[in-house]
């Protein structure tokens, strides 16, 4: 059994979160001050109002002016918590914002190569579930950890002077508390950390189902599978009860202590006033706060287990933040004029320098050319066209653009003249036009309409009601997958570059829409080198070359 790691590195990396908001965690500190003031003053009046009613024999009208503070102090106390929980809430809200934040920013800067290793299923957990369980943290332990530190100390203070003896059993008994509540933490840090892995690999195998359902469909593979879920949904129960059971007992254990603490000075107590050493309201004072004393150390201890998420989902995101993208040369060399012709020259990619990539490519892209990529998945094929639009940078050998490397052109420069369709290109839900000007600027509908009738795709767009103010739903819902391809296309072509990289173009298509689209790729070499990504026979035999990789070899 693995030893759980030293958990300073996460909870210093929560704090700092957090202490960037040290303006209303000042606030917390003074409002926990304000509520142990009204709770000493609260149980002060109600031991004096005790002491008239019992000892002196007074009426009640003497002791209503009590009454009448003690219920303004309750008020007082409601309010000064809720605001406590106003400002936890808004600290809850701003850091995880800021951490979400974070994660987006990380995860756009490693692009696809830096996040090769990683599952979707698992980023997406991260971002989503992680983040979450940082709540529990900030709004539970933070404002526990907060009142345990100032109540008890204020209580004693109180304490002390009225029994000492009484202040002595609760100085000596508090320790065992945040004790306990230490050795139960370090117990289940590592039952946190297995509920988190079984959760990645839940969410995993429930993507890779839906990726694969329709294959799962048609080899009659779904109550194997489904048998499977059950599995994996059970270890993932189990691995969740162990966490309630940790977080039940300790809490048996913290109330134990407490509980043993009050009774203690309930007898000191009641035999200091059975001798008349006490008065009632000194005695009842003293009792009164006894409890109180031990709440935010109970309370704390109850919120260790909240700790103990908020540690475990803080290591699944610095994992995410602390990965490295790789480093990709910007150049300054601005792109060569003229029609482009680029030739890779002993090209080698790996990721992560072991597996995977390319190896010793040679292959020539001529000018205003349709060049085709052909190979079964894994080939090499999508990492060839990611070295080429400058997304990755090679580990060997050299990229030629007009004789000129493209390590040395302007990365920005050079994606101004590249445009990327997709195999499933995304439409927002919004008009055609909208969705057409992405990338684009100063463009009027006569241009629109050029890149449509190039694209093949004008006719349907012209028959459509409301022509490229049709408005697309969510991921262009409303449109067959040949008018979206056709669209993206015309997109493409939007930008004006010279360059275009299609990536099964024509990929879930009937014969007849993979025509129309064919036909369109086919006007694309006059003005554009063109890289062709596909596996379609039918969609091959538009290009000028087709050349197959296999291992991430051209063969």
């Amino acid at each position: 059994m693995s030893k759980p790691k030293p958990l300073r590195i996460e909870a210093n990396w929560l704090h700092q979160q957090i202490i960037t908001l040290r303006g209303r965690l000042f606030l917390i500190v003074i409002g926990s001050v304000c509520i142990g003031l009204l709770i000493a003053c609260q149980a002060y009046l109600l031991a004096t109002a005790c002491q008239r009613l019992i000892i002196e024999k007074s009426d009640f009208a003497s002791i209503q002016i009590l009454l009448f503070w003690f219920l303004l102090l309750t008020i007082s106390r409601v309010a000064s918590s809720a605001a406590v929980e106003n400002q936890v809430i808004f600290i809850a809200a701003r850091c995880k914002q800021a951490v979400r934040n974070q994660l987006y920013r990380k995860i756009l800067s490693l692009g696809s190569s830096g996040l090769a290793n990683h599952e979707p299923a698992t980023l997406a957990e991260t971002v989503t579930k992680a983040v979450d369980e940082l709540d529990p943290y900030i709004t539970r332990f933070l404002p526990q950890a907060i009142q345990a530190v100032i109540l008890p100390v204020m209580f004693l203070l109180f304490v002390l002077p009225a029994e000492w003896r009484a202040g002595i059993v609760l100085l000596f008994s508090a320790p065992f508390i945040p004790l306990f509540m230490v050795l139960i933490g370090h117990g289940s840090q590592l039952v946190h950390r297995r509920l988190w892995q079984k959760l990645s690999f839940m969410s995993n195998h429930f993507l890779d189902l839906v990726r694969g359902l329709p294959d799962l469909i048609i080899f009659n593979a779904i109550k194997q599978q489904a048998v499977a879920v059950a599995d994996i949904s059970e270890k993932y129960r189990k691995a969740s009860m162990a966490v309630l059971r940790i977080a039940f007992l300790s809490a048996l254990a913290l109330e134990f202590f407490s509980t043993a603490g009050t009774a203690v000075v309930a007898v000191i107590v009641g035999f200091r006033l059975l001798w008349g050493e006490l008065s009632l309201q000194h005695g009842l004072f003293v009792l009164l706060l006894a409890p109180e004393f031990y709440l935010p150390l109970r309370n704390l201890g109850l919120a260790h287990h909240a700790r103990q998420q908020g540690i475990s989902a803080a290591e699944q995101i610095i994992n995410i933040l602390n990965l490295q993208p790789d480093k990709i040369s910007q150049g300054t060399e601005a792109v060569p004029a003229g029609e482009l012709e680029i030739i890779f020259q002993q090209v080698s990619y790996s990721y992560n320098g072991q597996r995977g990539g390319v190896q010793q490519l040679d292959l020539t892209l001529p000018a205003n050319s349709i060049t085709a990529i052909c190979g079964a998945s894994g080939a090499g094929k999508t990492t060839l066209a990611r070295l080429l639009a400058k997304l990755l940078q090679p580990d060997c050998g050299k990229i030629l653009v007009n004789n000129i490397d493209l390590q040395e052109i302007s990365t920005n420069d050079w994606h101004s003249q590249i445009a990327w369709v997709p195999q499933k290109p995304y439409f927002i839900n919004a008009s055609i036009r909208e969705n057409l000007l992405f990338g684009a600027t100063h463009i009027d509908d006569e241009q629109i309409m050029a890149a449509l009738k190039t694209a093949n795709a004008a006719q349907f767009v012209n028959g459509l009601p409301e022509g490229l103010s049709t408005v697309l739903g969510g991921r262009g819902a409303g449109l067959s997958g040949g008018e979206l391809k056709r669209l993206a296309l015309a997109r493409a072509l939007l930008r004006n570059t010279r360059l275009l990289i299609l990536d099964e173009p024509t990929a879930g298509l009937d014969s007849k829409s993979e025509q129309q689209v064919c036909r369109a790729i086919s006007q694309l070499r006059q003005k554009h080198t063109v890289l062709l990504i596909s596996h379609r026979t039918e969609t091959l035999v538009c290009a000028d070359k087709v050349w197959e990789m296999a291992a991430g070899k051209i063969s």
